[in-house]
């Protein structure tokens, strides 16, 4: 309960803090407008859609340019991206590299304002292997915490473009971050139903180092931070010596992962012997409608598959 009372502290302090900073500005939006007379709001990946969606409304034109299952690292650009960005009052993006292939154009085509949520003040990444080299993490959405600064930011964003309905942004906001309190307090309860020693899973790639720093759990990657790079027969077989050596009990595919990856990872369990959990979802959100098809959703989903993947142990 205290915990949660801080965090509200917190996230109420950062609010205050970012609506003296952006909110008295008064800045207005771009005369750049979409399909009608409200806002357009260009999002780049699933998670920061549903973002704009809860705190924008129907106060905003809402455009999604990455789809259900959409790899941002490796995302294809279209050719009608560009102008989708270019007709945009606001676009919303992760940043730190995550938009590898959309970064250049957001930042040469966008007419209005662009948000890049995970590089803010109040969020500090952590280093992972990208390839050869070490990067910024950017999977920051995965602390509930950090997408709760994400909101803040975006409510902040949001407001400059549509000035007259602050007060309803506001609003949306503050019964969101609720929501990401409440959230966070059940992710944690369902993880004490798991011995401590029993908390270490296998991914596709290195997506859930903020989930497992903020709720206890040892996580390990086929891959890197980044989809970008194969994992050599020497990762292979190095991961294979970690799960037996220590018990692993259980690896996770994921939505967004291409079919060769999925494979080594299922080649990996029969190897070792460890169970292959349900999907999880780390880049992208899943279908529109479905029980993951919304952020709090989605991390509902990953929590219950883990939790219930590691409390069966292996079969």
């Amino acid at each position: 309960m205290r915990l949660a009372q801080n965090r509200m502290k917190m996230a109420m302090l950062a609010f205050a803090l970012l609506m003296s900073m952006v909110f008295v500005s008064g800045c207005g939006g771009s005369d750049v407008k979409g399909g009608d007379d409200r806002p357009t709001v260009v999002t780049t990946t699933t998670m920061i859609e549903d973002l704009a969606r809860v705190i924008g409304g129907e106060e905003v034109n809402v455009i999604g340019i990455m789809k259900t299952g959409e790899d941002p690292h490796l995302y294809d650009v279209k050719p009608k991206d560009a102008t989708t960005i270019r007709k945009a009052d606001l676009v919303l993006m992760n940043g730190l590299h995550l938009e590898a292939t959309l970064d250049t154009i957001v930042k040469e085509q966008a007419a209005g304002r662009y948000v890049a949520l995970a590089e803010q003040q109040g969020i500090t990444p952590l280093s992972g292997a990208d390839g050869l080299e070490v990067a910024s993490d950017p999977h920051c959405w995965m602390d509930t915490r950090f997408y709760g600064l994400y909101a803040i930011e975006a409510a902040a964003a949001l407001s400059e473009v549509a000035p007259e309905h602050e007060a309803l942004f506001k609003e949306r906001l503050l019964a969101y971050l609720d929501e990401l309190i409440e959230l966070d307090a059940w992710i944690k309860a369902r993880f004490d139903e798991v011995p401590e020693q029993q908390r270490v899973i296998v991914t596709g790639h290195d997506a859930f180092a903020y989930f497992g720093r903020s709720y206890g759990i040892e996580v390990h990657g086929l891959i890197g931070i980044s989809t970008e790079q194969d994992p050599t027969p020497q990762d292979i077989e190095q991961l294979k010596r970690l799960i037996r050596d220590n018990g692993i009990r259980a690896v996770f595919p994921e939505s967004s992962l291409g079919g060769s990856l999925i494979q080594l990872l299922d080649k990996v369990a029969a190897d070792t012997g460890a169970v292959v959990g349900k999907e999880l979802h780390s880049d992208s959100l899943g279908a529109p409608g479905t029980a993951a098809g919304t952020y709090l959703g989605m991390m509902r989903h990953n929590t219950n598959t883990i939790v219930d993947a590691l409390k069966g142990g292996r079969e």
